[in-house]
């Protein structure tokens, strides 16, 4: 039973145990029809005693309250029932809805764990409390799935979780066990293919990788994903035009990366096409690079100068100079051979390669004037 019939199964018998009848049950359905249930709730106050201890009516006005986020009011109804009956395994799973709802994780996975302990083959239960130790419990999180999963082993959330994990701990056997019959089940679950190819490739099943990457461009999935695993196929089956054919799609799709430059590099070297291979190479060696890798020597460079390890602090303001910088590091330079080396000549060389390459110097006129009155004055 889906949500919205659940919403109006819950009007109708709120409608016939409260005695809403004609005009009023219509008004009633319509606001159930446009998910106004806040109106739907406000609509009933008058056919609602403040006493009203039947557990029907309050477990369906508990359900309209949690459906309307009136959270607080909803609590109180299901805590209601919950003395009533704490084995209730529907007031049981609200009362865990509204906890999760409210960021309470904790009291909701109790809320779950009363369940299982009622009923041992709840799926539901179980995959809800996998949900909840996600990334808080990792020996819960495996427990909890492999519950799920043994229950039923074709749903295929719960096999993509479990196949997942499997699958980033290297274990690539148990990962195909849970992976297999959930397949097998729903062969167009583009989430379970997607999750096929890496697996495949890890196998060392490259053309099984390529026949799934194919059957799901044939579903319409050309992601990057999809693609960048294809091209990886094709690579490690030394198939390097298909490979160069899909990485080169990856590129249009994607952020400019390392890794995909490198692969597309060593695509168009195993093609001995060494020219584009080494437009790609010289691409990946800027990705590889910082773009703060000159500031980071620069400030290497002033910590050995405030200590007066002049040497050092000259070796490490050179190797900023190999990478992207705006020239100021020859200021730097010049200011150590001035001050800590009393190196005149070099000095001067390092004021004119400042007044040379940093950018900014045409928009600083007394700048320029101050460097060039300063080699005018060490000239002397």
């Amino acid at each position: 039973m889906n949500q919205l019939k659940s919403i109006f199964v819950v009007c109708m018998l709120l409608a016939g145990t409260l005695g809403v009848k004609g005009q009023d049950a219509d008004t009633l359905l319509q606001f159930y029809q446009t998910q106004r249930y806040h109106d739907a709730l406000q609509y009933l106050q008058g056919y609602v005693q403040d006493d009203n201890s039947d557990l029907k009516t309050l477990e369906q006005l508990g359900y309209l309250n949690l459906m309307a986020g009136k959270l607080p009011e909803a609590e109180k109804i299901y805590l209601k029932l919950y003395e009533a009956d704490s084995s209730n395994i529907p007031v049981l799973f609200n009362l865990a809805s509204l906890q999760v709802k409210r960021g309470q994780q904790i009291k909701a996975a109790n809320y779950y764990k009363s369940i299982v302990a009622l009923d041992s083959s709840n799926l539901a239960a179980y995959k809800q409390l996998a949900s909840l130790s996600k990334g808080v419990n990792a020996k819960d999180y495996l427990t909890y799935l492999n519950k799920a999963n043994r229950l039923n082993q074709v749903d295929p959330d719960v096999a993509f979780d479990l196949c997942e994990l499997y699958f980033n701990q290297g274990n690539y056997s148990k990962a195909n066990a849970v992976l297999t019959p959930a397949l097998k089940a729903d062969t167009a679950n583009l989430q379970l293919l997607k999750l096929k190819m890496p697996m495949s490739i890890a196998n060392k099943k490259y053309k099984e990788a390529i026949k799934t990457g194919e059957k799901l461009l044939s579903y319409g999935d050309s992601s990057t994903f999809v693609m960048n695993n294809l091209a990886k196929s094709h690579f490690l089956l030394l198939d390097y035009r298909n490979a160069l054919k899909y990485f080169l799609q990856v590129k249009d799709k994607a952020m400019e990366n390392e890794g995909l430059f490198y692969n597309i590099a060593l695509s168009y070297r195993g093609l001995k096409d060494y020219k584009n291979a080494g437009v790609y190479l010289d691409k990946t060696i800027n990705e590889a690079i910082s773009d703060k890798t000159a500031t980071y020597y620069g400030l290497l460079g002033d910590s050995y100068e405030q200590t007066d390890k002049y040497q050092e602090a000259l070796a490490a303001y050179k190797r900023g100079l190999l990478f992207e910088n705006n020239g100021s590091l020859y200021y730097n330079i010049a200011m150590v051979y001035e001050k800590g080396l009393q190196d005149k000549k070099n000095a001067i060389a390092n004021y004119n390669l400042y007044l040379k390459h940093f950018t900014e110097m045409s928009k600083n006129p007394k700048l320029a004037g101050f460097i060039k009155n300063k080699i005018e004055e060490l000239k002397r």
